[in-house]
């Protein structure tokens, strides 16, 4: 029996001489290259259009991605790392100096200097305390001021307290024209690194020295005082005293509280959404850090907040994922994180 040969194009059987078996198979062989070859430049030119299509749609999306980048690049907030806004070096200045005035604020400072620019009074000061018989401390030398340091200190809220003599046997003292003073004159108070407070005179008293109101002069209280003592009325010579206490009551100029700049800022106005972008003005405020974007869109009844621009950048958002009918407004953060009210609400 015979065994059929298997081929992957095609089976024949030849008869014939060796001559026509070598003619044939060669005409065949050509016919087998030719229809080959064809079928691969048929298949390479329809690749070739495939490609050529494909290249074109491609440059097309390239072309409107680098668009959108750019687009993007002009008006989208920075993505930051770590801290939400940036902060320039002028923000961080002002940064330094409210924290200064704000640990002032809670701290006070160490008084060791006094001025009284209508007595032409300026001296130093030093920390005392009580005497045994309970009353406070005043420095021996009279040309000095002692600051109660079993107190608050300046600046701090509370009654700070400062004393100082009238008059020595050698003749007047640093204080002797304190009762001369009126009410809107100021007291400075510097600490040894110049940290100057500036106070204001609000009031003047006389009381007899065992009817003194020690409450009002020495406790508590919920403003930023200093209060200063000394002496005044008629020398009793039996007794080598005076028989009343001269107390000037002062409080802390406002412009020098920093919790006024650092209330909460206001919100941004002239919010506009135009072709995706949502821009506004700058709040003119020098405590102003960054501005926060929210979002609504009709699905959700909620604003989310979708992005944090820092105060320098170019005050506009760029939504990509931006529908017909979103909601948007923004608001403006401080240096204390103080976060303002939502401005107008801008529809896409």
């Amino acid at each position: 029996m015979s065994r059929r040969a298997d081929f992957p194009l095609f089976s024949i059987h030849i008869i014939g001489g060796n001559s026509m078996k070598k003619k044939l198979f060669v005409f065949l062989s050509a016919i087998i290259l030719l229809g080959v070859v064809s079928y691969q430049a048929i298949a390479m030119n329809q690749t070739e259009e495939v490609n050529v299509s494909q290249g074109n749609q491609d440059s097309q999306d390239n072309l409107k991605e680098e668009i959108e980048e750019e687009t993007a690049k002009a008006t989208k907030a920075v993505a930051h790392k770590g801290d939400e806004f940036v902060l320039l070096d002028s923000l961080k200045k002002r940064q330094a100096e409210l924290e200064e005035q704000l640990k002032i604020q809670e701290e006070g400072i160490t008084p060791s200097r006094i001025q009284i620019p209508s007595l032409d009074i300026d001296t130093g000061v030093i920390p005392v305390g009580l005497l045994e018989n309970g009353e406070m401390e005043v420095p021996e030398e009279t040309d000095v001021t002692g600051w109660y340091n079993r107190g608050v200190q300046p600046g701090e809220t509370g009654n700070s307290v400062i004393a100082g003599h009238v008059d020595s046997k050698e003749g007047p003292a640093i204080f002797f024209y304190l009762k001369d003073i009126e009410p809107g004159e100021e007291i400075i108070v510097t600490d040894e690194n110049g940290v100057e407070l500036t106070f204001e005179v609000k009031t003047k008293e006389s009381y007899p020295t065992d009817e003194s109101p020690i409450e009002k002069i020495f406790g508590p209280s919920d403003k930023r005082n200093l209060n200063i003592i000394t002496c005044t009325g008629t020398f009793d010579r039996d007794q080598h005293l005076y028989p009343d206490r001269l107390v000037i009551y002062t409080e802390l100029v406002s412009e020098n509280d920093p919790s006024g700049e650092l209330k909460v800022p206001k919100a941004p106005e002239n919010v506009v959404s135009e072709a995706g972008t949502v821009s506004w003005h700058a709040v003119r405020n020098d405590t102003v850090i960054g501005y926060r974007v929210y979002k609504k869109t009709e699905n959700d009844a909620r604003f989310v907040h979708v992005a944090s621009v820092s105060a320098h950048e170019r005050k506009s958002y760029f939504d990509e994922e931006g529908q017909a009918g979103d909601q948007y407004y923004v608001t403006s953060v401080n240096l204390e994180n103080k976060e303002s009210a939502p401005s107008v609400k801008v529809e896409r």
